[in-house]
C-alpha cells in the first residue's frame, strides 16, 4: 500500500510593506481560514476563498451569553 506524502515541507518567505500586511490581514479577518497561512496558500493556488459577513450585534450577544453562562456555572456549583 502506498502511503501519500501531504506534509507541507517547502518555504515561501515574503517580505511585506506595513501597509500590505496590513491589507492582507483585514481582507484574512473577513474570511472562514482559520490560519493566515490558509489564506495565503488558497490566494496563491488560486483556490476559492469563503468570505464572511459578520453581524456585530450577534458577536455581541454571544459574547454576553458566553459571560452569563459562566455565571450560572458559578452559581450551581455555589448551590451545590
Amino acid at each position: 500500500m502506498s502511503e501519500q506524502n501531504n506534509n507541507r515541507i517547502k518555504w515561501l518567505h515574503i517580505r511585506l510593506k506595513p501597509e500590505e500586511y496590513t491589507k492582507i490581514q483585514n481582507t484574512f479577518s473577513k474570511t472562514t481560514c482559520r490560519k493566515l497561512s490558509d489564506y495565503a496558500r488558497k490566494i496563491l493556488l488560486e483556490k476559492p476563498v469563503t468570505a464572511t459577513i459578520r453581524d456585530q450585534s450577534l458577536d455581541d450577544f454571544m459574547a454576553e451569553m458566553m459571560r452569563l453562562r459562566t455565571e450560572l456555572k458559578s452559581i450551581g456549583n455555589n448551590f451545590n
